[in-house]
């Protein structure tokens, strides 16, 4: 007998993530946390309707990002009416129309794209994403120019006082939303058509044979998508109050494709792992260092070449690799192990890093970057002792790290 669904962990896992997200405004009430908090939501619901292409459909797109944008447009041409008194609709139920706007251009494009997968499937959304992005341009009416549109999402009647002007009320809106969005797209990957999709991706010919068009399969998951990317696109609106024809750009499709596979697209929240790492990255490492956008191409170029499940997917392996090591009685040398991995990197990754900003700080004016201060020592460009120290630790973490693979693959003989 299977398990019920409150039994089960994924329930604990839904009732912990939904804990923390309604608790994290109050732990952390200041402007800058709450702000940090909607981004990672919004990007989360963008990342997750993602992985139902890539993840659990095998479709990759390059223009994921013109939903949303789609999205957010309709969010704002809504907010806009009802502002005028001409439409009657509560702030609450914008999403909504972000995700029927998503849904709509996603039946509209998603029937040319659908018909073929694999490569054919990327070409064809690449092309639609540049042909969107080059027509918002030329039609300044209706997205604005560079501009963009802009709205107030305080209009409407209040609820309870709810005005969603501060900023903790648009924040427990966008939860509310996210916690929705993520639950439904979780209950879709356990229905007939989610395990279809995973057929199609694995075979869709002995799909075919099943009697089932792997087109209809490929067309209803890219529906589902683009009306969650919709719904992503609305949060946005709602909490920047504004639409850009940025979001329809090829850079934006590509953030989407880079964090959702880096944080795993074999793992449901995977992606969310990813939109974390995106936020921190561009909002608080963009400040640090101009050279973040470095960093994370090393960072892809990594999980590409030694994770390919990701960062999520690293995790369980090694939850895994726990579990069978606490059966065996030796948990204590897979801890170990994982001390010494962890310290070897460590030190090449501080060597690495700090060699890239003295190359940054070679090539461009010392006076436009902070100094360069590691473990109370200041490092200069110019220093050749900097660079000695800088490519020892490099040095170090690569033969440590080289040495602790091989003692592991001996351990495992």
């Amino acid at each position: 007998m299977p398990k019920r669904f409150w039994c089960s962990s994924s329930f604990f896992v839904a009732v912990l993530i939904s804990g923390l997200l309604i608790s994290a405004p109050l732990l952390w009430p200041s402007n800058a946390a709450l702000n940090f908090l909607t981004q990672v939501c919004i990007t989360a619901v963008l990342a997750l309707s993602f992985n139902l292409l890539l993840g659990q459909t095998g479709l990759l797109s390059f223009g994921h990002a013109v939903y949303a944008g789609f999205g957010a447009y309709a969010a704002i041409y809504a907010l806009n009416q009802v502002s005028a008194g001409i439409w009657f609709l509560p702030v609450s139920l914008v999403p909504i129309i972000g995700g029927l706007s998503g849904l709509f251009f996603g039946m509209l494009f998603g029937w040319i794209s659908s018909k073929q997968s694999g490569l054919t499937f990327s070409m064809i959304s690449l092309g639609i994403g540049e042909l969107v992005f080059a027509g918002s341009a030329m039609f300044p009416t209706v997205f604005g120019g560079e501009g963009g549109k802009s709205a107030n999402r305080v209009v409407g009647e209040t609820w309870m006082g709810i005005t969603f002007g501060p900023q903790i009320e648009i924040t427990y809106l966008i939860i509310f939303w996210t916690l929705i969005a993520a639950g439904t797209m979780f209950f879709v990957t356990k229905t007939p058509l989610g395990k279809l999709a995973n057929a199609v991706k694995e075979n869709e010919e002995r799909v075919a044979f099943l009697g089932v068009n792997p087109r209809y399969v490929r067309f209803l998951m890219l529906c589902i998508s683009c009306f969650f990317a919709g719904v992503a696109g609305a949060l946005s609106a709602l909490h920047f109050e504004m639409a850009t024809t940025d979001s329809f750009s090829l850079a934006r499709s590509g953030a989407i494709l880079f964090f959702t596979y880096i944080g795993g697209v074999s793992v449901f929240l995977g992606p969310v792992v990813g939109a974390i790492l995106a936020v921190v990255m561009s909002v608080f490492l963009s400040e640090l260092t101009p050279a973040w956008q470095l960093y994370l191409g090393l960072l892809f170029m990594f999980v590409v070449s030694f994770a390919p499940h990701g960062v999520s997917g690293m995790l369980l392996s090694w939850i895994d690799a726990a579990k069978g090591a606490k059966r065996q009685s030796h948990l204590s040398g897979l801890l170990v192990w994982t001390s010494l991995w962890l310290s070897a990197s460590t030190f090449l990754c501080c060597g690495g890093v700090m060699m890239i900003e003295l190359l940054y700080r070679w090539r461009f004016p010392s006076e436009t970057f902070h100094p360069l201060v590691a473990f109370g020592i200041t490092l200069a460009p110019h220093n050749n002792s900097s660079w000695l120290i800088t490519s020892s630790s490099f040095v170090v973490g690569l033969v440590a790290l080289k040495m602790v693979g091989q003692c592991r693959r001996r351990g495992q003989q």
